[in-house]
């Protein structure tokens, strides 16, 4: 299973100090224990693939479909480059939603869990309950992982 840096740092080394230091090895790549991407544009690849997921969930695709490949570039760019106001120039239209809607259609998320069989948890949630409520991440955990919420007295 290959995990995100956060979440490999909040499980192996949470008590270490930031920035947290990282030996590259150049030989005897580990193949079987991580994911070798060959090229930068392979992981450019993965990453612009991960947005057009959480459009179709949030927007049903309309945003990411509507940019053009310089925005792509431009979202991409900002983030390798740490160029914070050139990726949120891009970035900011994807978190918006008409107020009309109250909210995206669904929210995307993982919880990823070291205890079962199940490397993750992955579901549909939507951000508004059918009476108009809107869902904070209490009730997401409920929902969906209800053994990490402690019971209220």
């Amino acid at each position: 299973m290959h995990y995100p840096i956060g979440l490999l740092f909040d499980l192996l080394a949470s008590s270490s100090a930031l920035p947290w230091n990282i030996t590259v090895h150049f030989k005897s790549f580990p193949e079987k224990d991580l994911l070798h991407c060959p090229s930068k544009d392979v992981i450019e690849a993965h990453f612009m693939s991960c947005m057009k997921e959480a459009d179709a969930l949030k927007h049903k695709s309309q945003v990411i479909n509507e940019m053009q490949k310089k925005d792509h570039k431009q979202l991409w760019m900002g983030l390798q480059n740490d160029r914070f106001d050139q990726f949120w120039a891009i970035n900011r239209k994807l978190m918006e939603y008409p107020a009309e809607e109250n909210g995206f259609r669904y929210i995307p998320f993982r919880i990823y869990q070291t205890t079962t069989e199940r490397p993750f948890i992955q579901k549909l949630f939507r951000p508004v309950a059918a009476d108009g409520q809107l869902h904070t991440l209490g009730d997401l955990l409920k929902e969906v992982c209800p053994s990490a919420i402690a019971p209220e007295d």
